[in-house]
């Protein structure tokens, strides 16, 4: 499978939701209201992702009107799917275990799950980030956004 069709295809379905982000006023309701109004967050990161995903689209576009050879890494090797299953097992797991064991509980071993299937052998490196990268994003959601995430229930 040409990894360069599939980046065209992603970065143009990207590029569609970003412009219905910039431009829909109705997409948010409620929340907390800041000086920069409840869609500025959302609109930035739309931003964002319209420039990230023009550029891959531009490169791959590119390289496709060129007709260039495809190299090693965008040829996509379609047989074995067994991680991809389990990938999405993982969070599904992790959106029906999150509302009862809370964000910081179960956010750790989601990451360590997805780093050993994704082939992470380096244990000090990958226990330490999926335990900081919760705490940082909880603390900063709490503090800077004044966005509460679950907590412990049972």
């Amino acid at each position: 499978m040409d990894r360069r069709k599939i980046d065209v295809v992603l970065s143009t379905f990207l590029i569609i939701i970003s412009v219905i982000i910039l431009t829909n006023d109705n997409l948010a309701e409620g929340g907390a209201e800041s000086d920069l109004g409840i869609m500025f967050l959302p609109r930035v990161v739309a931003g964002f992702m319209m420039i990230f995903a023009a550029t891959i689209a531009f490169q791959s576009f590119s390289k496709l009107s060129k007709g260039a050879e495809l190299e090693g890494p965008e040829l996509v090797i379609t047989n074995g799917y067994s991680g991809i299953f389990i990938y999405i097992g993982i969070f599904v797991a992790y959106w029906l275990a999150v509302p009862h064991l809370g964000f910081m509980v179960t956010t750790p071993f989601i990451m360590l799950g997805v780093a050993v299937l994704l082939g992470g052998r380096n244990w000090i490196p990958l226990i330490a980030m999926s335990v900081i990268t919760p705490v940082l994003i909880y603390y900063g959601s709490r503090e800077f956004l004044r966005v509460y995430l679950p907590t412990w229930t049972l």
